[in-house]
């Protein structure tokens, strides 16, 4: 099989932004729309697992079934095929684009960019994630990252943005350097 590019895997993205950026801002939303007395209760680990599970429904809804786009459970590894280029996996990011979990060893495996059984080959897997601010009511920004294990190679991060693209109100992906700056 043919490998592509990061541009290859930004193209096949590019029709569904508006719905990645709206899974993880409704899911988030979702969470914070719980009564005050459940949400005091949770620290950022069950915040964190409640929003996980708000964003893979939230996917079901939007991307299962559409035109190019295959759902996956791996083993409990809940991933979207794109266009047959690029798997997409939805977390909790830092503003590297970085995730912050006990990782399986599947999940390290999709992380460092390694086959999967049923995943296209080559891989570009991808974690599309949101970045919470630092009281995690509000989100700062969703973002398209690359892993690579605990190495970045080159630009690992993008941010979808609003504006600065063809239209004023167009979401497009901006790349991100280290430390979250554009």
């Amino acid at each position: 099989m043919a490998g592509y590019s990061q541009a290859d895997a930004m193209n096949a993205l590019d029709p569904y932004i508006d719905d990645l950026d709206a899974i993880c801002r409704t899911a988030h939303a979702t969470y914070r729309a719980y009564p005050p007395e459940v949400l005091i209760e949770h620290d950022r680990r069950a915040a964190a697992s409640c929003i996980y599970s708000h964003m893979v429904s939230e996917a079901e809804r939007r991307l299962t079934g559409r035109d190019g786009v295959v759902a996956m459970n791996l083993r409990g590894l809940y991933v979207w095929v794109v266009a047959q280029i690029v798997t997409i996996r939805f977390k909790k990011m830092d503003e590297d684009g970085r995730t912050r979990t006990y990782p399986t060893k599947q999940a390290k495996d999709y992380d460092r960019q390694r086959e999967l059984p049923g995943l296209p080959s080559p891989p570009i897997n991808l974690v599309v994630g949101y970045l919470p601010d630092p009281t995690e009511t509000e989100i700062v920004r969703v973002q398209v990252a690359r892993p690579f294990g605990r190495e970045a190679i080159g630009p690992r991060c993008g941010a979808i943005a609003l504006g600065g693209c063809d239209a004023p109100s167009a979401r497009c992906l901006t790349g991100l350097e280290g430390n979250g700056k554009v």
